[in-house]
């Protein structure tokens, strides 16, 4: 796939304090990346940039190879959708969604027509004629999904855009916001602090802190196999083993850990003080085949969560959370053995 954005040595500060650290980032065409981190982690400058609502203090900004660093949001072949939706309230839907064609001087038929195309696309085909007023909160983020898609921007930038939806429509419109993405074949660009959304809509995450790229790859290797401890704990919940490299044999190592030597086995072996991590799913409760036993823990407390039981355990001095199954039937001040299985452990250094 080609490039449809490239970050070129990218940097930006304000009032002298660096907001983005200088990096390299390119996004595919039809790609659909989403920016993830906590607030003030820099992942909206980077958006902005894109958009042309910041300039970069170092560095360049490609779209397709051309250098758009220095243009205007107007001249850039980008659209934007923000968490507000920022409707004009006495305008008609189809005029909403045409406002941008009529800016570009589409004549009028030509550009209701389109307009009625992309409400039909976005799921409101017959609503043209209504006022904003008369929508939902669901139903208004459509229109302003449409309003950008109607002027077919080569990358399409949603800033939190599912923020102001209650759980239910946020999950029905992360679907939407994929379907319409297959469908038009847009490069989408997606910033949000929400871990779930951003697996459940990416091709590709990158995890932003401070400023600087984290981790970045597919939703499932970035969960699975995160590359840092920030990723780790922010891609959801973790259990994080502080450990040391006690002995080397070839590709395994033996870690001592607060629950005694774990031995392990990899094409690296890693520094000498290292955390071992496993999400809370990949704790077991019966040894699995090429398994590590972790030792006795106490059900200190747990709560029913429809699929599973969350509980917190105690062992050896170390908080640990367990995702058990229902039919387990755990309940508080049982002790339990845990086990892993050993290419689920996450081996990191520092």
């Amino acid at each position: 796939m080609t490039d449809r954005v490239t970050f070129r040595g990218v940097s930006k500060s304000y009032d002298g304090h660096q907001v983005v650290a200088p990096l390299d980032l390119s996004i595919a065409a039809g790609e659909f990346v989403v920016l993830l981190g906590p607030s003030g982690s820099g992942k909206t400058t980077l958006l902005n940039m894109i958009g042309g609502f910041a300039t970069p203090s170092a560095g360049r900004v490609l779209i397709d190879g051309e250098d758009v660093t220095d243009l205007p949001p107007a001249r850039r072949p980008t659209a934007t959708v923000f968490q507000d939706y920022a409707l004009f309230p006495h305008m008609s839907l189809a005029a909403n969604v045409a406002f941008g064609l009529r800016m570009k001087g589409m004549a009028k038929a030509e550009r209701l027509a389109r307009a009625a195309a992309m409400l039909d696309l976005v799921g409101l085909a017959g609503f043209g004629g209504r006022g904003v007023h008369q929508l939902s909160g669901g139903q208004r983020q459509r229109v302003a999904l449409a309003r950008a898609m109607a002027v077919e921007p080569k990358v399409l930038l949603l800033d939190e855009p599912l923020g102001a939806l209650d759980l239910a429509l946020r999950r029905q419109m992360q679907e939407e916001l994929v379907r319409l993405q297959k469908r038009s074949g847009a490069t989408f660009v997606h910033v949000t602090h929400d871990q779930e959304e951003a697996m459940s809509i990416a091709d590709r995450i990158v995890v932003v802190n401070q400023g600087r790229i984290e981790d970045m790859g597919p939703p499932d290797r970035v969960y699975l196999k995160p590359a840092t401890l920030f990723a780790a704990t922010f891609m959801g919940e973790s259990n994080i083993i502080a450990g040391r490299v006690a002995r080397v044999n070839g590709q395994e190592f033996l870690v001592e850990t607060a629950l005694g030597p774990v031995a392990l086995r990899g094409a690296a072996v890693p520094d000498d003080a290292i955390h071992l991590v496993l999400r809370p799913e990949q704790l077991q409760l019966t040894p699995p085949t090429d398994g590590i036993a972790l030792g006795r823990a106490r059900v200190e407390e747990l709560s029913f969560q429809g699929t599973h039981c969350r509980c917190h355990c105690r062992m050896e001095g170390l908080d640990l959370i367990l995702r058990a199954p229902v039919a387990a039937g755990l309940r508080a001040g049982v002790e339990v053995n845990l086990y892993a299985a050993r290419g689920d452990v996450v081996v990191l250094d520092g």
